[in-house]
């Protein structure tokens, strides 16, 4: 499985480019260098707008956890 690490930073600026209609709405990871959290290869994170992926659902919870009614 492959992972890709994403600061808040990271986050932040792919939510931030949602926002800029200028914008290639992606960041590219390629930070093979990092001594914790590599990158084994250039990764390129595309961000899409709620109404584009969700088309034929509402969005839900992404686990139980997450959701208000089923913590203990």
């Amino acid at each position: 499985m492959n992972i890709l690490y994403l600061s808040r930073r990271n986050l932040q600026t792919l939510l931030n480019k949602l926002d800029r209609e200028d914008s290639a709405r992606g960041i590219i990871k390629n930070d093979t260098a990092h001594p914790k959290y590599p990158i084994t290869e250039p990764t390129m994170v595309l961000a899409i707008e709620d109404e584009d992926y969700y088309i034929d659902r509402e969005p839900g919870y992404v686990i139980s956890e997450d959701d208000p009614d089923q913590r203990n």
